[in-house]
């Protein structure tokens, strides 16, 4: 009981709007910027941080002198148990006031949830559904100052298939973006992963979007550290890196 009350009360700190401040760039599981039905470990706890090609924000609220640019998030996310995942994410943006290029002294903060009502089968896939930059604000149509940039949800299955020990993932979701201006991802999205036998800690990753096509790897390093790397439309950069670690002590490679 005493851990899974330290889980819990992590996962309220993650979702607290703490100034201070695993789709591995929101903190959660996933691909790269699709949700996929796939979720981490009980116990699992992430911190990490991402660089995100300026194509990754949506094309109100982060626009700097009229253009858009890069920025960088940081994230902690917690799977307290094997069907929920929570995240809080801090996206860095400019200040119109400020005349610094790289200055970044605001952050839209955001929180998601991912709920698996159903886990994969031997005949059947995992469904799960998700919400990103959820808030009871969007019942509130007089709170006009309140941005939710990224809010979206969505629903995905997900079903893996083993052939000589390597590891075939095929994902399709259904995802609705609440601003118009992200309506561009709306729609059926999906990706494939692999995950081969000679290296399962490592898999690659296509994807379509609902715009664009996204190719990426990521890998767990030294049981504690996770890298992902991937170019949207073949030449769009986004780099992410978080550190890992099981708040109930369980041991796993991947």
């Amino acid at each position: 009981m005493k851990r899974y009350a330290a889980l819990l009360i992590l996962a309220a700190m993650a979702l607290l709007p703490n100034p201070c401040s695993a789709q591995q760039y929101t903190g959660l599981s996933g691909l790269v910027h699709v949700p996929s039905a796939e979720m981490n470990h009980e116990g699992d706890a992430f911190i990490g941080i991402h660089f995100l090609n300026k194509t990754m924000t949506p094309d109100t609220g982060f626009l700097f002198k009229g253009e858009k640019y890069d920025t960088y998030d940081y994230y902690i996310s917690l799977t307290p148990f094997p069907w929920i995942e929570f995240s809080y994410m801090c996206v860095k943006r400019k200040s119109a006031d400020n005349e610094q290029l790289w200055d970044y002294h605001r952050k839209d903060r955001s929180a998601s949830v991912k709920i698996r009502p159903l886990k994969e089968g031997r005949y059947h896939p995992a469904i799960v559904l998700g919400t990103n930059d959820f808030g009871t604000e969007v019942f509130i149509k007089e709170r006009t100052n309140v941005q939710l940039y990224f809010f979206n949800y969505y629903i995905a299955a997900t079903k893996h298939f083993d052939f000589s020990g390597n590891e075939l993932g095929v994902t399709v979701a259904y995802r609705h973006f609440f601003r118009g201006y992200n309506s561009k991802w709306n729609g059926v999205v999906g990706g494939v992963t692999f995950r081969p036998a000679f290296f399962p800690q490592a898999r690659a990753i296509v994807e379509y979007t609902g715009n664009e096509f996204l190719v990426g790897v990521d890998a767990l390093l030294w049981r504690h550290l996770r890298l992902q790397a991937s170019l949207k439309d073949f030449k769009y950069p986004n780099v992410g890196l978080c550190f890992q670690m099981n708040l109930l002590g369980k041991k796993y490679t991947y």
